[in-house]
């Protein structure tokens, strides 16, 4: 008879890990090996990397706002393995799978080595990545160095495992800016309660902080300096501090309003995906809340070794959430590893959660999910398209429309500027002519980004841009330097609607060609 309460056996660890792949690859992978293109920021992520793989160097040819992580990691792939969109496909299934395995081990140390310990995981994987976790860009990739610091303070608080978190956390803040800074925070306090407060080593307290912040600091520094030094201090903090600072306090965008907005928005996409929303917009931050009143009240039975793993990992999440800008539902998700665990623990610890339990809901949710993930294969209208970046598949004709046209009127490395997000480019290898990749009609793109790109743009012509006609209705109101009004007064001077493509998400894309389009060849 099986004893659930031991250590899982080999075979379920397989299992598991093995239907975590087949689920996270039948979601980007065409059967057999057709990536599927998803339209997300991690596009132009990529986009970027292929520039800097081709020679430029971001911050100076191009400009970019986060960190250079994600863009140098796919560039170094690039450079490996050609610029492929598979490239995305491949990193959102080594992310998911590592992502899958860093919680187990985290779950193995704060609630119980059994069943119990792979349903964190499984709810990660199998109720919620289907939905928001089909990304490849920083925001993606930073946890998983979070996970790590946590593991290494989970097995020690020597300076030796200190310093190595801060290092970690290092690497976190390379991809995303202030992930690996509240990630430190939330160590420096753990550190204070644990050293200071509970034990009066004082010393040893602040022998650590400096540890900690000196590996984060000297980490980080080592890491960026390849690419502040050619392009300067005072550029790079514009682009990478000064610029976040300002588009964070957009109310619309990057405010609580976000969060409590979110679950409106979605009503109209379905109940399951409106459930999944709503389970990790009440689970975050609630379940932190509810954690640390239960420690602060068993603070005088419970020994330090049981509290010190779920109060660490406790911090680590309540302070990622807390410098979130724009907590919606997929900002949530992706650093909601650390919440799933403790809301698991909270659970086992009322005793109701046993072990077979854990492991028929993991079961349920591996059936669940794999039949979900079999549908992606079967269930939509696709489109396969022959591109530069190799064949893959548009799970929608609407989102596929554009591409297809492109594809018929352009060659590979021919000029084509598409405002908002420049997605075209890279799966279709056409060339930006600009050093912006990214414009919008509202304060995110400051009147010097605007200037930028019609300076790019007058100085070498794409043959189309693709514009936003959502954005036409809003041009006789504003006057001539508001926004993006100077490049829709340049679009409509010398270039010609040509195409309008069915809206979809908001957006109603159209082409525009250059009356004199074999000047912009």
């Amino acid at each position: 008879m099986a004893n659930f309460e031991a250590s899982p056996p080999a075979a379920f660890k397989v299992l598991f890990f093995l239907a975590c792949f087949c689920y996270l690859y039948l979601h980007v992978f065409a059967f057999p090996t057709t990536p599927i293109y998803y339209e997300a920021d991690h596009v132009k992520m990529i986009h970027e990397a292929s520039r800097m793989a081709g020679g430029e160097m971001i911050y100076k040819d191009f400009w970019e706002f986060i960190f250079p992580g994600s863009i140098s990691f796919f560039a170094l792939l690039i450079s490996l393995f050609g610029p492929k969109y598979w490239l995305i496909s491949g990193v959102i299934i080594l992310h998911g799978m590592i992502t899958a395995y860093l919680g187990v081990v985290i779950a193995r140390r704060v609630i119980s080595d059994t069943l119990v310990a792979y349903l964190p995981s499984a709810i990660y994987i199998f109720f919620g990545f289907r939905w928001f976790g089909i990304d490849a860009e920083h925001r993606m990739l930073s946890p998983i160095f979070l996970s790590i610091a946590l593991i290494l303070l989970l097995r020690s608080r020597s300076y030796k495992m200190v310093g190595l978190a801060g290092a970690v956390c290092a690497l976190a803040s390379f991809f995303t800016q202030p992930r690996g800074l509240l990630a430190l925070a939330a160590i420096g306090v753990f550190l204070l309660i644990e050293l200071g407060i509970r034990e009066r080593n004082w010393k040893r307290l602040a022998t650590s902080w400096l540890v900690l912040t000196a590996a984060f600091f000297l980490t980080l520094a080592a890491l960026l300096a390849p690419y502040v030094y050619p392009v300067g201090i005072t550029r790079f903090v514009d682009d990478t501090i000064f610029f976040i600072s300002s588009y964070s306090q957009d109310p619309y965008t990057n405010s609580w309003r976000t969060y409590f907005s979110t679950i409106i928005k979605l009503k109209a996409a379905g109940t399951t995906m409106l459930v999944v929303t709503v389970f990790y917009s009440l689970l975050i931050p609630a379940v932190y809340l509810v954690t640390l009143a239960i420690l602060w009240l068993k603070r005088k039975t419970w020994h330090r070794d049981r509290v010190a793993p779920i109060l660490l990992t406790t911090l680590i999440g309540l302070f990622l959430v807390l410098g979130t800008t724009g907590p919606n539902a997929m900002r949530l998700y992706q650093i909601s590893l650390p919440a799933l665990i403790v809301l698991v623990w909270l659970i086992w610890q009322t005793r109701l959660l046993k072990s077979v339990w854990a492991g028929a809901a993991i079961g349920l949710l591996m059936v669940a999910g794999l039949a979900l993930a079999i549908r992606t294969q079967a269930a939509w209208d696709t489109v396969t398209l022959d591109t530069a970046s190799g064949r893959i598949v548009f799970l929608s004709k609407v989102i596929s429309e554009r591409y297809e046209w492109l594809l018929e009127r352009s060659r590979p490395q021919d000029k084509v500027f598409e405002v908002y997000i420049c997605h075209v480019n890279f799966p279709l290898g056409l060339r930006n002519p600009s050093r912006m990749s990214i414009l919008l009609n509202t304060g995110y793109s400051p009147p010097h980004h605007v200037a930028w790109a019609l300076e790019d743009l007058k100085r070498d012509m794409p043959r189309f841009i693709i514009w936003d006609g959502a954005w036409t209705k809003e041009m006789p109101q504003m006057e001539d330097e508001e926004r993006l009004k100077p490049i829709y007064l340049f679009l409509t001077k010398y270039y010609r609607p040509v195409q309008a493509f069915t809206p979809y998400d908001g957006r109603e894309r159209e082409a525009w060609e250059l009356i004199s389009a074999d000047s912009g060849r």
